[in-house]
């Protein structure tokens, strides 16, 4: 009798735990409810994530700016270079000659221009002469005028013969021919010199020109020698000695290592809490979850899906609302020297505290 009654007593306990313990869970389930539907309604958290977000940098691209084939490769992929360094040489045999041609146009354009200085020193002594015998001209025919004059009075008195009247007469009618014919030779002796003086400007402008296509030809040139315009560390070699390059051809990048920032594609949701300055955690993946610290320092200013190649359309008919997603750039704070090992293109882990 009393084992049975011992044995109802534990059970009777055995029931209580039991009962007691689902309470507990009762209540655990019930807390988390409680807490998971307040979440829906108000924000208690203390910062905001995104892992959408990769490493960025400037990249460089090293273009031939002249076609050629390659003479030799100067660099290799993943090096270290500094800004001026020769990547690559171009073959410059066609160049050297167009660099010939333009020389030697210049100095024929500078000898042409030499020729018609020397033509208008030429033509003003020319004119200086012949104003100088115009003076003469005019000197005789203003004696042969005085004769002439002299022998028309005489000769009204029968005092000179006609034979010398009219000798008189021939000789005043060839001193005025004589004086128009060395006028006409002084206005051809000015239209030469103010010919050529057009002449001289002519061929100024040709030998400006003819210097511009030397400069370019030297130009053109020197593109044959392709240096790094960046300090940083090269991407992918794709190219052979040998090997044919157009004008733009991407040769190799040049990673700049001075500035990286993030790229943060965050919810539009999100981005009523976030606010330029913000301190803002970069984990990066790669590194273990180390941990960076940032800034917020720009927004885009449209979502990531107006900057895609095909746009969405969303007036077909089949409309289903999604959130969209707005990049926004974090600068690190972090010393540039401690960001070596950061390398663009990483996926990283960003939290904006609030």
């Amino acid at each position: 009798m009393d084992a049975e009654k011992n044995g109802s007593a534990g059970d009777v306990k055995q029931e209580i735990v039991r009962n007691r313990y689902l309470e507990y869970i009762a209540l655990a389930f019930f807390a988390a409810g409680v807490i998971w539907t307040a979440s829906i309604f108000f924000d208690f958290s203390t910062s905001i994530n995104t892992n959408n977000a990769q490493i960025d940098a400037d990249i460089s691209s090293i273009v031939a700016r002249v076609p050629s084939y390659i003479k030799d490769i100067r660099f290799t992929a993943y090096g270290t270079v500094q800004a001026g360094d020769t990547l690559v040489l171009l073959d410059d045999a066609e160049f050297l000659i167009k660099v010939a041609q333009a020389a030697a146009d210049l100095e024929i354009a500078k000898a042409n221009l030499e020729a018609i200085q020397q033509a208008v020193i030429i033509s003003k002594s020319s004119e200086a002469s012949t104003e100088a015998r115009l003076k003469g001209n005019a000197a005789n025919l203003e004696k042969a005028e005085k004769n002439y004059t002299r022998y028309e009075s005489m000769y009204k008195d029968s005092a000179v013969t006609t034979n010398q009247f009219d000798q008189v007469t021939a000789q005043l009618k060839s001193e005025q021919a004589s004086l128009e014919a060395m006028q006409n030779d002084l206005l051809t002796s000015k239209s030469v010199t103010t010919q050529n003086e057009l002449n001289i400007a002519s061929a100024k402008a040709t030998v400006k020109r003819k210097t511009a296509d030397l400069a370019a030809a030297q130009l053109q040139l020197s593109y044959t020698k392709i240096i790094a315009t960046a300090n940083g560390i090269l991407g992918e070699r794709t190219i052979q000695a040998g090997e044919f390059v157009n004008t733009n051809q991407v040769l190799v990048e040049i990673v700049l290592q001075d500035k990286k920032w993030v790229s943060a594609n965050f919810k539009e949701t999100q981005l009523a809490e976030i606010k330029l300055g913000q301190p803002v955690a970069i984990k990066i993946d790669a590194l273990g979850g180390k941990v960076f610290d940032g800034i917020v320092s720009n927004f885009s200013p449209a979502t990531g899906a107006k900057f895609s190649m095909v746009g969405p359309d969303n007036a077909t008919g089949n409309f289903v609302k999604i959130t969209q997603r707005v990049p926004v750039r974090i600068d690190f704070t972090t010393p540039p020297s401690e960001l070596a090992i950061v390398k663009p293109g990483m996926n990283v882990t960003v939290e904006v505290k609030k």
